[in-house]
């Protein structure tokens, strides 16, 4: 839905979750006629190979509720049993063909974005337009596809497969892997501290990324400072978290520690390298932060 109304007539969007409940309306519409022509057209679609009554003599099927004319969803329809298969034999055919992936990256939404933000109405909040939350990610997300597989900033994509998730809270993310040339395989521990780090940024050197990690990529506070964490379970972080502290990426490399790669680094630099704490402000307190409360990230510079 495209929004052209001005800001006092736009009755969809000021609606908020009864706007929400519309869209849902709507798309069960579009996948109704979908399914409605899908039952019509069973014969272009190769399913009169299915009869109902012979297959379950044949397979000594003798449940009656499982008798009558079956209606066969395609692979073309999304989110149908042959459609998920499908995707998952064409992966499986990538890795077969090319290996076993090099690289597992993540990209999160982020509500606050400045092209959502200025894009938002007065007394509008990000989970209020789904719709333009959407469309941001995805501009976002053609973005970032185009540095890793066009301009190569890991080095030659030879096979690439993404999917797109919605999380709980409302917002996409989506999970890319990346296969690379032989040429430019990661082979060694310095390798792939170039391409991820779970270092606290020079504040002086690169202070766009230092403010992107400590406002986005800080887990918690949670344990006892702040027990009613949502990752705490049992007292105890669900993540793991703090981790312990190591000043070189360990080696050799499990299959975890390979794809987190640097998860538990902390060899700081710069400014940081004196300390391994920071204070930041968290419910009107100071809070004593550490190294080893961040999540990997990669510096895209």
């Amino acid at each position: 839905m495209q929004d052209r109304n001005p800001a006092s007539h736009t009755l969809f969007v000021y609606g908020k979750c009864l706007y929400q409940e519309w869209v849902v309306d709507q798309y069960s519409k579009v996948e109704s006629q979908r399914l409605f022509y899908i039952r019509n057209n069973q014969g272009p679609l190769c399913a009169t190979i299915y009869g109902g009554v012979a297959d379950a003599i044949a397979n000594n099927d003798a449940n009656i509720n499982n008798l009558g004319r079956l209606i066969i969803l395609p692979s073309s329809f999304i989110g149908g049993h042959r459609h998920m298969a499908q995707l998952y034999q064409d992966s499986m055919a990538i890795v077969r063909q090319y290996g076993k992936p090099d690289l597992f990256i993540t990209m999160t939404c982020n509500p606050k974005w400045e092209e959502i933000i200025s894009a938002l109405k007065p007394g509008e909040i990000a989970n209020d337009r789904p719709d333009l939350v959407t469309r941001v990610f995805f501009g976002k997300l053609q973005h970032l596809l185009h540095e890793l597989l066009k301009n190569g900033i890991f080095g030659e994509v030879v096979a690439n497969i993404h999917v797109i998730e919605w999380q709980k809270r409302g917002l996409p993310h989506a999970h890319i892997l990346l296969i690379l040339h032989s040429d430019h395989k990661p082979r060694g521990l310095d390798e792939y501290d170039r391409m991820v780090s779970a270092e606290l940024p020079d504040k002086d050197a690169h202070p766009t990324l230092f403010e992107v990690v400590i406002s986005c990529m800080l887990h918690g506070p949670c344990g006892t400072i702040n027990p009613h964490c949502p990752c705490m379970a049992d007292d105890v972080c669900s993540k793991g978290y703090p981790k312990a502290f190591t000043e070189h990426t360990p080696t050799p490399l499990t299959p975890t520690q390979l794809t987190n790669a640097k998860m538990m680094a902390t060899h700081l630099s710069g400014k940081c390298a004196g300390s391994r704490t920071m204070h930041l402000d968290w419910q009107h307190a100071q809070l004593c932060c550490h190294a080893y409360a961040y999540w990997p990230v990669t510096p895209l510079t």
